[in-house]
């Protein structure tokens, strides 16, 4: 008897520093599975576009996937600030949703939906190690700086979490000015001369893309790097963007959710197929696709059978161990708690160094010491971190 193909509907906003994290995630999810990305035998994705993820972009798609496409599960990139909408939706119509995020917010759920599954990377983790070890490290008075786009999210207030609890202070903070003209655009001007004014004890930014090598560029140019200790976020360590910079004379630390030198089977295994197939080194979408599909790979026997009950009790239940370890994907779960890594990084004549330094200490997400984080006032950026 012929069996009709799984159908996910994939939401997909626009990303200038990613364009093609959504071929990334689905190559790495298929590739998880141990299917062949370019066929779709067994699942096949219903991309939808989004823009830059707000709601009412989000809401008129997933009203469209599920009432046009008619598809069996929703997926793709969205921010958790969208969820409140969208939740009512899958719920009304008994759909579940699988969801990617980079995770630049905290997750504050004021009502977690049985049916919503999220593979996240918890950015905010690592900046909340981060911060922790900053304190140690340098103790107070340290600055923050960012991008207004940057200043939306729960990086900063994750650092300063990390921060207090590291022993706390003062930590002041720079978000440098915005064209709305020209979001891209980065004045750095007044805040290299009040970091060389205040001379703090260390310097934390959170820039992304080519912002983030705009700002370690400039770092050097003022004659600062070697003479204040500098942090940085994780992403601004992401090999795909520190080829740019390479050549620079450049020492800085940062925390690492992922090391893709790491040295298991399931990594070996995950690198050696995605540059296989793909031609391209992994990346941190490919990897939380691999690791959905891994996921995916164990409860699609009950998708095949449209046992959506199953699938929902799989999915709150059980956990895989992929590239990095112990993953899931439901909240109430627990959240397998990453390991963090402390690194320091030095570039020089082409290459790039990276030293583990320190293990980072990571909290679950709904620790009461976030409380102040979750109910403050939104800041309405509703689009994904990169989706700009």
């Amino acid at each position: 008897m012929f069996q009709q193909q799984i159908k996910i509907g994939f939401l997909n906003p626009y990303s200038s520093l990613y364009p093609n994290y959504s071929q990334h995630i689905l190559a790495g999810l298929f590739l998880g599975m141990g299917e062949d990305p370019l066929k779709q035998d067994k699942i096949k994705f219903v991309p939808h576009y989004t823009d830059t993820g707000s709601v009412q972009k989000t809401k008129d798609a997933v009203r469209k996937l599920i009432n046009f496409d008619q598809v069996d599960m929703l997926s793709g990139l969205i921010s958790y600030a969208v969820l409140p909408e969208i939740v009512p939706m899958l719920e009304s119509r008994d759909k579940l949703g699988f969801f990617f995020d980079s995770g630049e917010y905290i997750p504050y759920f004021d009502y977690l939906s049985p049916n919503t599954f999220f593979s996240s990377n918890q950015l905010w983790q690592s900046e909340f190690a981060l911060g922790q070890w900053a304190r140690s490290e340098y103790g107070e008075g340290g600055m923050m700086v960012m991008p207004l786009l940057e200043s939306g999210y729960h990086l900063h207030s994750a650092f300063q979490k990390g921060f207090s609890m590291g022993g706390g202070g003062e930590l002041l903070l720079s978000v440098l000015p915005f064209d709305e003209e020209n979001p891209h655009d980065l004045d750095m001007n007044a805040l290299f001369k009040k970091i060389k004014d205040q001379a703090p004890p260390f310097v934390h930014a959170i820039f992304s893309g080519e912002g983030g090598n705009e700002f370690l560029i400039r770092w050097v140019e003022e004659g600062l790097n070697g003479e204040v200790p500098l942090v940085v976020a994780e992403h601004m360590m992401y090999e795909e963007w520190l080829q740019d910079v390479k050549d620079l004379e450049i020492q800085c630390y940062s925390s690492s959710l992922y090391d893709p030198a790491i040295n298991t089977k399931e990594n070996e295994v995950f690198k050696r197929e995605f540059q296989q197939t793909t031609g391209q080194p992994v990346n941190i979408f490919a990897l939380l696709g691999y690791e959905a599909g891994m996921m995916f790979r164990e409860v699609y026997p009950s998708m095949k059978k449209r046992d959506w009950g199953k699938v929902q009790n799989l999915l709150q239940e059980e956990h895989i161990v992929g590239p990095r370890g112990e993953r899931d994907f439901y909240p109430d779960s627990g959240f397998a708690l990453p390991e963090v890594n402390i690194t320091k990084m030095n570039s020089s004549s082409g290459s790039i160094n990276k030293n583990i330094i320190a293990k980072g200490k990571r909290l679950a997400y709904n620790h009461h010491i976030f409380d102040d984080i979750r109910k403050a006032v939104p800041s309405g950026w509703f689009n994904p971190l990169f989706c700009v």
